[in-house]
């Protein structure tokens, strides 16, 4: 699920780098029920780079392996209570990377309510 229709600019040289449908149990909210066991949250990424040239190095680029296990370190290190507060790091653990200049993360919780399809936040946050 894209977020960022028209996010990275080619008038500018960036290049879109995303990880979408990032599934992971987390321990996350403000209810008795949610300190109580983990549920089901959904991850989605977007980040803008500098379009760089394609000479097949990965230190050249994003290397989107190295996000992914640092968000899941950070999923798994801890309750969180609120699902803004953890956009907002999961946007900073993106902007670690010297490459990315904007991060847009989404995360829904599919899970909470029986009757919602999912809840959830967005942020999109800029390098300094």
């Amino acid at each position: 699920m894209g977020m960022g229709l028209n996010f990275a600019n080619a008038d500018k040289n960036e290049r879109h780098v995303f990880i979408h449908g990032m599934k992971l149990k987390a321990s996350i909210g403000i209810f008795d029920h949610e300190k109580a066991r983990k549920q089901m949250i959904i991850i989605d990424v977007d980040l803008v780079v500098d379009d760089v040239p394609h000479d097949d190095d990965i230190e050249n680029v994003v290397n989107y392996k190295l996000i992914v296990e640092d968000i899941e370190a950070y999923v798994e290190a801890g309750h969180v209570l609120l699902v803004e507060a953890m956009a907002e790091k999961i946007a900073d653990i993106c902007l670690k990377d010297e490459k990315v200049k904007r991060a847009l993360v989404k995360i829904e919780k599919p899970e909470a309510f029986i009757h919602v399809g999912g809840v959830g936040v967005a942020v999109e946050r800029c390098r300094d």
